[in-house]
């Protein structure tokens, strides 16, 4: 059985690399936007695929914990030892929670830019800085 747990995790990590490849192109034409009203769009599809990760990674942590398999669950634990909370199940839905949380906003600012409160223009500006970093940081590599 845990031969299969690791196999199932291997299968994850390959699909998790292949959106990291995603995000890089995305990050790519991130950075070459200038117009932000038109870059909405492109944040929008990097949250895409850091939700979509997540979500991957979500579903190792789970089948690794149902089956007692140490070895994933220590890595995975590793990959968010960033978050605040101890329950790698809750740290990953709580990364989960905040990108639909930022998908949200931007949604509606691509939909409905004059509705938007005055917080939640702040808020983009916040979403873009992070994204347009982490664009930077994919460059890096």
């Amino acid at each position: 059985m845990n031969q299969m747990v690791k196999i199932f995790y291997k299968d994850i990590l390959e699909q998790v690399m292949i959106i990291e490849g995603y995000k890089k192109e995305k990050s790519k034409q991130i950075l070459l936007r200038r117009d932000p009203k038109k870059s909405l769009g492109l944040i929008s599809g990097f949250l895409h695929l850091d939700l979509e990760k997540h979500k991957l990674l979500e579903q190792a942590a789970v089948v690794a914990l149902n089956n007692q398999e140490n070895s994933v669950i220590e890595q995975l634990e590793k990959l968010y030892s960033h978050c605040e909370r101890q329950d790698l199940i809750d740290n990953i839905r709580s990364e989960i929670k905040h990108i639909e949380k930022f998908q949200h906003s931007i949604k509606k600012a691509i939909r409905y830019p004059s509705f938007l409160t005055f917080s939640e223009r702040r808020m983009i500006q916040e979403i873009n800085k992070y994204v347009v970093e982490q664009a930077r940081l994919y460059n890096k590599i």
